[in-house]
């Protein structure tokens, strides 16, 4: 799993849907989508370089997505993944469940496949 300590909410994707992760400075293809826009603006810090993560979607689009903080790869015990409660999941299709870390600490487990082409910004279509 790829995890991401945005400073607004913690997230996760499935690393083998991670296609590559570009510094937001570099990154020219498109603007990226922000999916925790409407937890607040990201925080400016300029000592902190925000990255994007290039996720394969639905019908292999890429989807870049900011990553407003620092970035993991680890491994995460089956265990550890919670399902959403359904009244949560109902309205929060792009998230897939819950990891609970050894801190006690949460992350919301997002599905590349449920970000929606009209919700997000679409770097290519991969043929």
């Amino acid at each position: 799993m790829v995890h991401i300590r945005d400073p607004r909410s913690r997230w996760t994707v499935p690393a083998a849907r991670v296609v590559r992760i570009a510094s937001a400075v570099e990154w020219g293809a498109s603007p990226a989508l922000d999916l925790f826009a409407r937890l607040g603006p990201v925080p400016h810090d300029d000592d902190h370089i925000h990255r994007v993560v290039v996720l394969r979607g639905a019908r292999d689009h890429l989807i870049a997505v900011l990553a407003a903080g620092p970035i993991q790869i680890s491994d995460v015990e089956s265990a550890d993944i919670l399902p959403l409660p359904a009244a949560f999941a109902a309205t929060a299709r792009e998230i897939s469940a819950i990891i609970v870390a050894r801190d006690a600490s949460l992350s919301l487990v997002l599905d590349p496949l449920a970000i929606a082409a009209t919700d997000a910004v679409l770097v290519r279509n991969h043929a």
